[in-house]
């Protein structure tokens, strides 16, 4: 019952407290949900230009040229250094939500540290999970760009079809190090835990109050996708919109359609960031309540030491 009455609090709370939605919408943009607002815009490179990329001699009998090295080792740069930024303001905007109800323990410093710490690590299970699955995964996408089998469904798609219970695994892997890392965040900021000590508390939380735990990560993935696939779909359709009036023609008379359908994308983009806000402020509160506080009577709480 504990699950169901904290996201019922969660939910009450973020409704009345609009202030935390643009802390906790930043937290979620720079963790990746940015990625969810693009998609629906950006069309995912051909075949052709993937090759392009690539280039056709990158490949020889003896192994990569060092041009491909040198890319994939500056892919890898970039996206660690995007990685370790969106960890940061994530980490950030996580401390200021957990401390709106309750103050954290320890300097801003040493919290922002140790939450750093506790998101790189619970990055753990999910990294060893594609390590084991990188090779199966290099091998599609290698046959994939040398005899695709569809050139028109994107190559990611294509990829995941072909190796369905590694992509499965990742997924896991990537919701339980995202649980456990919000259980431990949550601890350090509460109760002024170090990053190894909270780490080993929420690992041991997450075993401890399974009963709670699995329900209300249920529920908040399946809210999550629900309602994030809504919005996703709604700027998809509104950006169809604009599409097709930039390529219906030029002069005057384009001028209301252009106008309209930016108009109504605009309007679908920023309702979809304002319910990604209060979506994520839901989901913080409800696991804060969780490991902060236990539900009693009529839903007014006590502190978490009491009952641990």
């Amino acid at each position: 019952m504990i699950a169901w009455r904290s996201a019922r609090t969660a939910a009450h709370d973020a409704l009345v407290s609009p202030g935390l939605w643009p802390v906790a919408l930043a937290g979620f943009l720079a963790r990746g949900g940015l990625i969810l607002f693009v998609a629906p815009v950006v069309i995912p490179p051909s075949l052709v230009g993937l090759a392009t990329f690539i280039g056709p001699a990158s490949i020889t009998p003896t192994g990569p040229t060092i041009g491909l090295v040198v890319r994939i080792g500056l892919g890898i740069g970039l996206l660690g250094a995007a990685l370790l930024a969106g960890i940061l303001v994530g980490a950030i905007a996580e401390i200021a939500l957990i401390s709106a109800g309750a103050a954290g323990r320890g300097s801003a410093r040493q919290l922002l540290r140790r939450v750093v710490v506790i998101r790189l690590v619970s990055l753990v299970p999910v990294a060893a999970v594609f390590a084991i699955g990188i090779q199966r995964l290099g091998q599609i996408v290698y046959l994939e760009l040398t005899l695709p089998t569809d050139l028109v469904t994107p190559i990611v798609i294509r990829v995941a079809a072909q190796a369905p219970e590694i992509v499965a695994a990742i997924l896991v892997a990537w919701i339980f190090g995202e649980t456990w890392g919000g259980l431990a965040t949550r601890l350090a900021v509460l109760r002024g835990d170090g990053a190894g000590r909270a780490l080993a508390g929420g690992l041991a939380l997450f075993v401890r109050r399974i009963v709670a735990v699995l329900p209300l990560l249920f529920v908040s993935v399946l809210v999550a996708g629900l309602v994030l696939g809504l919005v996703i779909e709604a700027i998809a359709w509104s950006w169809g919109f604009v599409r097709d009036a930039l390529l219906g023609g030029s002069g005057t008379a384009a001028l209301p359609a252009m106008a309209g359908s930016t108009l109504l994308f605009v309007a679908c983009w920023v309702a979809g960031l304002a319910i990604a806000g209060a979506l994520a402020t839901w989901r913080a509160v409800a696991w804060t309540l969780i490991v902060g506080e236990d539900h009693r009577g009529s839903g007014r709480t006590a502190p978490e030491r009491a009952t641990l």
